[in-house]
């Protein structure tokens, strides 16, 4: 599956296009999209393990219907009270993604997270979906409509330079909410180099761990559809313990690392990071 596949294709006549949108609208697609891709990925995830849609007083998955940036896609998930401290894994699946897992979190027992907030790559018009294991062994899920068009394709940009594995730490004055912005390329595979015209290498974050007093909170397994400069933004009910530790590996085991100190400021702060080249 290439992320550039809806390129290079002859443009089709006016009236066949009008011809597709009206069938589409008269099947439903544009609501309801074809859910083949989802078959096969809730089969290798879950097998035939049953998945509750939720309302969302549990659990809400929030993304534009109509991404301005592909490459750049905000999404954010947020858990009610009766998830909070309840909910040991969270898999975020972009369908049509060549990559469709975007991250898995696994938090350490009774974590109360409240919110998990991202940027992710859609590549075309896909099902967006969201699902959680709670500590009983449940699977609850929500989904969201998005439309886009070459996320993972997408052109590198200037934000992509700087100190690879710089770790930088947004918080907010309560303590509550910490946002973690990683300079890394986070290249696809499907990019082209726009002055050498040669296809790019993937090189992309894989892991995440936040920790605390040496345990670990919340561990995270990424991918090529996190943007470049990946960010991750956790909040909870409570304020966040601190020092809190966070370390990042990517797909050539460089290992980077950095630690948060607390809301003395509520401002932005660039982590004391520690990195490793393997």
């Amino acid at each position: 599956m290439h992320c550039g596949r809806h390129r290079g294709r002859a443009a089709l006549p006016a009236l066949s296009l009008l011809a597709l949108l009206g069938a589409a609208l008269a099947s439903g697609e544009t609501e309801s999209p074809p859910a083949g891709a989802w078959n096969s990925l809730r089969s290798q995830f879950y097998g035939d393990r049953e998945i509750g849609i939720v309302d969302q007083a549990f659990m809400s998955l929030e993304a534009p219907a109509s991404t301005p940036d592909p490459s750049a896609t905000p999404l954010t998930v947020r858990f009610g009270d009766s998830a909070i401290g309840h909910v040991k894994q969270l898999r975020v699946i972009i369908d049509n993604n060549p990559s469709a897992v975007a991250s898995t979190f696994d938090f350490a027992n009774g974590a109360r997270v409240a919110e998990i907030g991202m940027r992710v790559r859609i590549d075309r018009w896909t099902s967006v979906r969201a699902i959680a294991e709670t500590s009983d062994g449940r699977l609850q899920m929500r989904s969201v409509w998005v439309n886009a068009s070459g996320g993972c394709s997408a052109a590198p940009t200037a934000a992509a330079g700087g100190t690879l594995g710089e770790i930088r730490f947004r918080n907010t004055p309560d303590g509550r909410s910490l946002q973690v912005g990683i300079r890394h390329p986070n290249y696809s595979g499907f990019q082209i180099d726009p002055v050498s015209g040669n296809p790019i290498p993937p090189h992309y974050v894989s892991h995440i761990r936040f920790s605390a007093a040496g345990a670990t909170l919340v561990d995270v397994d990424a991918g090529i559809s996190l943007s470049e400069n990946p960010t991750l933004r956790i909040a909870s009910d409570t304020a966040l313990p601190e020092p809190l530790t966070v370390e990042v590996i990517d797909s050539k085991d460089a290992h980077f690392s950095a630690s948060w100190r607390g809301p003395a400021t509520g401002g932005e702060a660039i982590g004391d990071a520690a990195v490793t080249q393997r």
